[in-house]
């Protein structure tokens, strides 16, 4: 009968762990503000921002996007997406754009979208206990 040592069974995981690690740090993105965006050639960064409503324009015989998101910081960037909206984009107040800048523009290959509640404070209240 051959015995394990235990020895190979801690490398074998610190191994596996070192990879999973590795691949999860290598897909990561950061969030950044228009000026760091501006200032950058990084192609999976988060650009967040409050969505400016009367700039949105959807081509869908194209499947592209474009708007202009407002920043913390006041800033604004246009953003241009490839691909079609999100269901909710026309309630969306916040948007993550993921992409990276070209030219003068953050161009999108992801979007997220943040909604207001489906419910107020007040109904809210006056809905069932579970």
């Amino acid at each position: 009968m051959i015995k394990a040592n235990p020895l190979v069974g801690v490398v074998i995981g610190v191994a596996a762990f070192s990879a999973v690690a590795f691949v999860m740090l290598s897909n990561s993105s950061r969030y950044v503000s228009v000026a760091e965006a501006r200032q950058t050639s990084e192609n999976n960064l988060h650009l967040k921002g409050e969505l400016v409503k009367e700039s949105l324009k959807v081509d869908i015989s194209n499947a592209t996007i474009a708007f202009t998101l407002k920043d913390e910081n006041g800033d604004a960037m246009n953003v241009i997406h490839h691909g079609l909206p999100p269901a909710n984009m026309g309630e969306a107040t916040e948007v993550v754009a993921v992409g990276g800048m070209s030219g003068d523009h953050f161009q999108s290959n992801k979007l997220l979208t943040k909604c207001p509640s489906k419910y107020n404070e007040e109904d809210k209240k006056n809905l069932p206990a579970n």
